[in-house]
């Protein structure tokens, strides 16, 4: 047993379908960026996505970027990632969603803590995953998962596959992580929802990749602009409606 990263994703988003797989930046989408980031660390990679037909688009992802794909309920997503652990012989997950091209690596290196239940950086008591940054990941281990799955059938805790943990923290051993100082400035949206995420997303990725093909968290508050904070703003802001 070991710990391995899964990537959740799938073409079915509600507000931007196929926002992981739309050409992003130079013909690349934003699961090919996030999964040659990902390649980078030392953890054996897999993409968790439905059997939704429509999530084709997804395996022609994981088949260029020679990653290995698990395909199962497109609704029960902590069964998804349960079966997907099980089935690659993973005790701990690094969680990743295939909506941030902004992932940051160094702060995945920080969370994993095979000690743990779960493990991840937190705003006070929010964790980051719950967050719209979109630079961070979580750590939870199988036998967390399949202790929610044996406590509890509420649909959203299926579809939220750690929300159980952070709700309920006397039953879990938990690590939570000061994020770093950086992430104590303006409210900043780097996870991407909509067409107007996408397209500042695009912006703002072109800027920081351009001046430094390995660009981390300093680089990109610094490419942000004033224009760029005011859109934020408004996309939290409604996303938030």
């Amino acid at each position: 047993m070991q710990t391995g990263i899964i990537v959740q994703a799938r073409t079915g988003s509600t507000r931007l379908p196929n926002k992981v797989v739309l050409p992003f930046y130079k013909e690349r989408c934003i699961l090919d960026i996030v999964l040659q980031k990902l390649k980078t660390l030392k953890y054996p990679i897999v993409i968790a996505t439905s059997n939704n037909p429509n999530d084709i688009e997804i395996v022609k992802a994981a088949n260029r970027n020679n990653v290995q794909i698990f395909r199962a309920s497109e609704e029960n997503v902590l069964e998804r990632y349960i079966d997907c652990a099980q089935e690659n012989n993973f005790s701990n997950i690094i969680r990743v969603c295939a909506d941030n091209p902004f992932i940051d690596t160094c702060l995945i290196e920080e969370i994993v803590d095979e000690s743990a239940d779960y493990s991840a950086h937190f705003f006070q008591d929010k964790p980051s995953i719950q967050t719209h940054w979109g630079v961070f990941a979580e750590f939870v281990s199988l036998d967390a998962l399949e202790k929610i799955h044996s406590l509890t059938k509420e649909k959203t805790f299926l579809e939220h596959v750690t929300n159980y943990i952070y709700l309920n923290p006397e039953l879990f051993n938990i690590n939570k992580m000061n994020p770093p100082v950086l992430c104590h400035v303006d409210d900043i949206r780097l996870t991407v929802d909509t067409v107007e995420d996408f397209k500042l997303a695009q912006t703002l990725y072109k800027l920081c990749v351009e001046k430094n093909s390995k660009f981390n968290l300093s680089t990109i508050l610094e490419n942000i602009t004033q224009e760029m904070k005011i859109q934020m703003a408004q996309s939290i802001s409604f996303n938030q409606k």
